[in-house]
């Protein structure tokens, strides 16, 4: 008997980083700011309801001259079920009859044998010429071979009950898998298992590993997670089996072992046979997504990568950055990752890539609440546009230069209703920046007159005033949707039919620190509630910008959740 290994496929993982750097980021580009209203003279009050009324977090406390209650739009949050794809399915086993023969006529030898070893053999055989059969033919063909090389295997197994031999299980639990009958499979490689572990020649054992990476498999696609755990969790991670680790890293994660299934799908990685993209897409989810620590992740990533080059470092460091970590809506690691990646390569980064790697550093800090340092970001995105010679096209230019043009209103926004000082300068740096750089003179007029406008909020503005106006906190608080989005994704590995809605009510005082934060439904362990909670924990650390008007903001956002294909 053999095994194929010509059936193994791959699938696409969660996204697949296949354009050039440069155009993949320019092609994200969204900009949240609606139209800015001139804000000269002196700031007002904001826009949103004032008093107790909207009901955000403490929404019972008699209501402070100066507190505001604002009502975020409904936002809609999709979210992607991540599912173990780097195996794709296990090799077809063969074993062709001693004598050359017809598949007319081993069929009829099945189905006229009574002796059950026989009938098995025959069996084997008839489904090892069905399957060489489907590998002469093309397309639509090749589906009525293999199934009824199923059927002939399903049927003689029902037929034989327990004197079922281990063989013909292999093969029946290689077909159901190549259907991706996962239930079916299920039922059929735990048979295999029991089968193989009650008999007594311990050369058998050996296959136990193999058998137990498909068995843990059909589960997980099933999200049998809890099944699939108890089924690898105590055994050995080593590179002998990568495909075992891999299995069982996936069973960890979705049992929310963040350690565990980082050093197992590591391990996994660095014996894998063959290159495998998938495998390395899934690598990155798994390194921003578990709770593991940037400085740990990165030098097991060099390590997998066989990084050992300044470009080969400075690769990973970028995709951990740019797609692992802003996917995850972990911006302070995004920004390091990408820091790092420009000091490992130095003088010689690719100064092409070198404008969105910094505007991305720039967009990941606003939602830092940290414009002086955002600011810096774009500027030097901005800076690095000349380097770009031939490699960025004028309309490249100009999507960055707007992008950082857009920064640079919503600071104003903020500054012209929150009076936060430190909003001011990094606005108005920019807006000077960018306005001799824009070739639409249309825009290029606007955009003079909001620096204009900027200059005139300056000098009237008064101390002690300036609130949280609410399409500032709109366009903040969507800033942050990736971090909502990420707590969805982490339910749907337990929960993948999950769907409905969370309410969340925050307040800050005049720093802009949140100081309360309640959830509709409670926090819980599963299901919504168990979104809720992580959700809580993410807007425990956001940051709103200072106020200068004395008094608390009440925030209600609310996210209807439903999921998505990768």
């Amino acid at each position: 008997m053999s095994l194929t290994s010509d059936d193994h496929i791959t699938q696409p993982a969660w996204r697949v980083w296949g354009e050039p750097l440069y155009t993949s980021r320019m092609k994200s580009l969204r900009f949240l700011l609606p139209v800015l209203v001139a804000c000269s003279g002196t700031q007002g009050g904001s826009t949103a309801t004032g008093g107790g009324g909207g009901g955000g977090a403490g929404a019972g406390k008699p209501a402070q001259a100066g507190d505001v209650a604002v009502e975020v739009p409904t936002i809609a949050i999709s979210g992607i079920i991540y599912e173990p794809n780097a195996l794709g399915r296990p090799g077809i086993p063969t074993s062709a009859p001693k004598k050359k023969t017809t598949i007319e006529k081993q069929r009829a030898l099945v189905a006229s044998t009574k002796d059950p070893v026989q009938k098995q053999a025959h069996a084997v055989g008839l489904a090892t010429l069905l399957y060489l059969k489907s590998k002469e033919v093309q397309g639509d063909e090749q589906k009525p071979l293999m199934t009824e090389a199923r059927q002939v295997l399903r049927d003689v197994s029902q037929t034989l009950g327990d004197k079922t031999d281990e063989v013909t299980m292999l093969f029946l639990a290689s077909y159901e898998m190549y259907f991706e009958d996962y239930p079916a499979a299920d039922k059929a490689w735990a048979s295999l298992i029991t089968k193989t572990a009650a008999s007594k020649d311990k050369d058998k054992d050996k296959d136990l590993p193999y058998f137990k990476t498909w068995w843990g498999f059909a589960l997980l696609k099933q999200f049998k997670n809890a099944e699939a755990l108890a089924l690898v969790k105590d055994e050995p991670l080593s590179d002998k089996f990568p495909e075992l680790a891999y299995v069982t890293a996936w069973a960890k994660w979705r049992a929310n072992d963040d350690a565990g299934a980082w050093k197992a799908i590591s391990t996994a990685a660095k014996s894998w046979p063959g290159k495998n993209d998938v495998l390395n897409e899934e690598l990155y989810l798994f390194a921003a997504r578990s709770n593991v620590s940037f400085s740990e992740v990165t030098p097991q990533l060099f390590a997998v990568f066989n990084a050992k080059q300044k470009a080969q470092q400075y690769e990973v460091l970028v995709k951990l950055g740019l797609k692992a970590y802003a996917a995850a809506g972990r911006w302070a690691d995004g920004v390091a990752a990408l820091d790092k990646a420009l000091e490992v390569m130095g003088k010689d980064v690719p100064a092409h890539e070198l404008p969105v790697i910094r505007y991305s550093q720039a967009d990941f800090t606003v939602r830092l609440d940290d414009p002086e340092r955002a600011a810096t970001y774009a500027k030097q995105a901005v800076e690095a546009l000349p380097g770009c010679g031939q490699k960025c096209t004028d309309k490249d230019k100009q999507d960055v230069v707007s992008a950082v043009s857009g920064i640079a209103r919503v600071f104003h926004f903020v500054y012209a209703t929150a009076n936060d000082v430190r909003y001011y300068q990094p606005a108005n740096d920019l807006y000077l920046l960018t306005i001799p750089l824009i070739m639409d003179t249309t825009t290029r007029n606007e955009r003079n007159k909001d620096a204009d406008t900027l200059q005139r909020t300056l000098k009237n503005t008064k101390a002690g005033t300036g609130t949280h106006d609410k399409d500032a906190i709109r366009v903040l608080t969507e800033r942050h949707n990736q971090e909502i989005q990420a707590c969805y994704e982490a339910t749907l590995t337990t929960s993948p039919k999950l769907g409905g809605s969370i309410t969340v009510q925050l307040e800050s005082d005049a720093t802009g620190a949140v100081k309360g934060v309640t959830t509709e439904p409670k926090a819980g362990l599963a299901e919504l509630p168990a979104v809720a909670g992580c959700v809580a924990d993410q807007v425990k650390t956001w940051k709103l910008p200072k106020r200068g008007m004395p008094g608390s903001t009440r925030i209600k956002l609310s996210y209807t959740l439903a999921t998505k294909k990768p």
